[in-house]
């Protein structure tokens, strides 16, 4: 997907970084060992997505996805909203949640993939 008001990390993770992400999907495992990250916008949208290393430490760390398992943050719109990949939804697994958040009845499902997820953002929904 072409993301003109991002800017991307040129380099991609490392595969011990990402091999440490337990539950990351292929379509966001892929998109990083091209890109580790990236920052900008996004239709109207503020986006920053994290790096392999900080999802990984936020997995640990996040009140957010420690109360709501199955939970994988992987950015943020800069402020109060967390994007994350909810493995245990059947259809829209990739959404956004308040980071401040009680479960996962607060979670958002917005699209099926990463980059229905990004069309979805671009399409302000």
């Amino acid at each position: 997907m072409d993301l003109p008001g991002m800017q991307l990390a040129p380099q991609g993770a490392a595969r011990e970084a990402l091999d440490a992400i337990p539950g990351l999907p292929s379509d966001l495992r892929a998109f990083l060992e091209r890109h580790d990250g990236g920052r900008g916008k996004v239709g109207n949208r503020p986006l920053v997505l994290w790096s392999a290393q900080q999802i990984g430490k936020e997995a640990q760390s996040q009140e957010v996805s420690l109360s709501t398992p199955g939970l994988l943050l992987f950015g943020t719109d800069g402020g109060a909203e967390g994007y994350g990949y909810l493995s245990r939804l059947r259809k829209r697994r990739y959404g956004r949640i308040p980071l401040i958040a009680a479960g996962a009845h607060e979670f958002e499902g917005l699209a099926d993939s990463l980059d229905d997820l990004l069309q979805a953002l671009i399409e302000g929904r």
